[in-house]
């Protein structure tokens, strides 16, 4: 299972709204076949493995990280082509959260005489799809902040266009290409007029730009208005957050970055809205200088259940996911 775990974790984002998933076939102690799902519409972990494994799956037992789908979507099930391939044990970390899916693996491969043990690595399992298990039983996005700041928490320095390094920038465009939606505030239109684009990788859709507003005035001039993409462009105008991210779920957003400003990062901590939080501090202290400036108070104080730092050139990055999330 721990190879499957592996195998996992090289899909990364791009399998959404569909989980990570790795899958192995073992045969008489020896590996026959591996595979993992690598996006959404392409086969899954299961039928990689047991396509490598070929007539060698007859009688082998299959390791998959997640209780295999039993319904049709954009691939057959995969309980199907288990029971075509005659394998004799499934092995599975975590249960599927899906209604369409959970449970049913379990009935479909007894009936065909295969035998089930389910809840190996479980935790572990379960963990790799944290975002997806949130976006398929809360029926909300899995919500991502994203800051870039000084080391006293300043959004923004006097007479530079960036906080944070090219390097810093470059990891952000990967955060995008990640996500389905990216939000700001409107102070962040009328200061920035950013374009909120993947512009550093092929991507089949560029994610929605969402922008929040109480008064609804906004610079018509704005890129994210008159660009190629304007039809990608959402406005929410003096909507409450669980209205605007219901919304976003029924459109198919299943993670969300936020990247600005002050007032909209501070607001959805504080409404229990943020599942991860992504910083990246610059090595600069400003001081009496920043006064007036936005900025990002007590994030040391937010309700943080874990953390890890890496450097991204200059620049610190933090990454860790918040407790309470609703």
């Amino acid at each position: 299972m721990r190879r499957a775990l592996e195998l996992a974790r090289k899909a990364v984002e791009e399998t959404r709204p569909n989980p990570r998933v790795g899958a192995v076939v073992v045969k008489g102690g020896k590996l026959q076949g591996a595979g993992f799902h690598r996006r959404a519409g392409e086969p899954h972990a299961e039928v990689m493995a047991l396509r490598k494994a070929g007539v060698k799956a007859k009688g082998a037992d299959l390791y998959v990280t997640l209780e295999p789908c039993s319904s049709h979507g954009r691939t057959p099930p995969c309980t199907d082509r288990i029971v075509a391939a005659g394998v004799r044990e499934v092995i599975y970390g975590a249960g599927d959260v899906d209604r369409k899916n959970a449970g049913r693996a379990d009935r479909i491969l007894k009936r065909a005489k295969i035998g089930v043990t389910r809840g190996v690595l479980r935790e572990a399992c379960e963990k790799l799809n944290e975002d997806y298990r949130h976006w398929t039983t809360r029926k909300t996005p899995w919500v991502i902040l994203k800051l870039g700041m000084t080391m006293d928490g300043y959004l923004a320095v006097p007479g530079k266009k960036w906080v944070t390094g090219e390097q810093a920038r470059a990891e952000v465009q990967k955060l995008r290409a990640g996500c389905d939606a990216i939000l700001v505030g409107a102070e962040t239109v009328r200061t920035d007029d950013p374009r909120l684009t993947v512009r550093t990788k092929k991507v089949e859709v560029q994610p929605w730009r969402v922008v929040v507003t109480r008064s609804g005035k906004l610079p018509k001039g704005a890129k994210l208005f008159r660009d190629r993409y304007s039809d990608r462009t959402l406005v929410y105008r003096n909507k409450k957050w669980s209205k605007v991210l219901k919304d976003l779920h029924r459109r198919g957003v299943s993670r969300l970055l936020i990247e600005g400003g002050a007032e909209v990062a501070q607001g959805l901590v504080k409404a229990g809205k943020v599942n991860e939080v992504v910083i990246y501090l610059a090595p600069i202290l400003l001081g009496w200088r920043g006064k007036g400036l936005p900025r990002v108070e007590d994030w040391e104080s937010w309700s943080w259940r874990e953390m890890v730092s890496s450097s991204a050139g200059k620049d610190l990055c933090l990454r860790g996911k918040l407790g309470g999330a609703k």
